[in-house]
């Protein structure tokens, strides 16, 4: 029997009535979830160069593979050095056009400093022993591509090693200015009160 047709009692009707009030306010639901806020408007659209896009994202990879050494986790180490390989892929044409073919000092930076863990971790036979086979099978992999990786790139990482002190001259004055931005922000302790009579 249709309900269109049928006579019901009334409570039939007031569950009707009640199913028919919460349908429009779904579609109101719907229709606010694509309301735009005014601080959304507001926001100004930064425009930055291909180089600071290509050269941000290095940097944000290089960060990401340095806590990955900080924990060891060898298999996310094997991926983000695989990432960065990519953007420095992606980078490149901008590092050719803009930086005439000099590699960033930042990337050959951490090209030597992840050789060196690598071959650290691969001299620690222990610790390779204590590792879960995914991240030994990891190490191993990651270690016979950055060999590979590190022949194209090999006279700016020996340049790099015979005077890494300019690169760590230019790191301390950075690391300067951040200290001098944390300095700014440090709470001083007031001196204790003398309440107490």
């Amino acid at each position: 029997m249709s309900r269109f047709f049928a006579t019901g009692s009334d409570s039939e009707s007031e569950s009707e009535s009640s199913e028919e009030e919460q349908i429009p306010q779904k579609a109101a639901a719907i229709t606010s979830a694509y309301a735009f806020s005014d601080d959304e408007e507001e926001a100004k659209r930064v425009v930055r160069s291909t180089r600071e896009k290509r050269f941000e994202e290095l940097t944000d990879i290089i960060k990401q593979i340095k806590n990955h050494k900080k924990i060891k986790d060898m298999s996310k180490l094997l991926t983000g050095f695989e990432n960065l390989t990519k953007a420095f892929q992606k980078a490149k044409p901008v590092i050719e056009k803009e930086e005439g073919g000099n590699i960033p000092k930042f990337f050959i930076r951490s090209l030597v400093e992840l050789e060196d863990f690598v071959t650290e971790c691969w001299e620690d036979r222990d610790g390779r022993k204590n590792m879960s086979k995914n991240n030994s099978k990891s190490l191993a992999t990651l270690r016979q591509k950055l060999r590979k990786y590190n022949k194209e790139h090999e006279s700016d990482i020996a340049k790099y090693r015979e005077n890494p002190e300019e690169e760590d001259e230019e790191r301390e004055e950075d690391e300067e200015k951040d200290s001098d931005v944390d300095d700014d922000m440090t709470f001083k302790k007031k001196p204790a009160s003398k309440i107490e009579k």
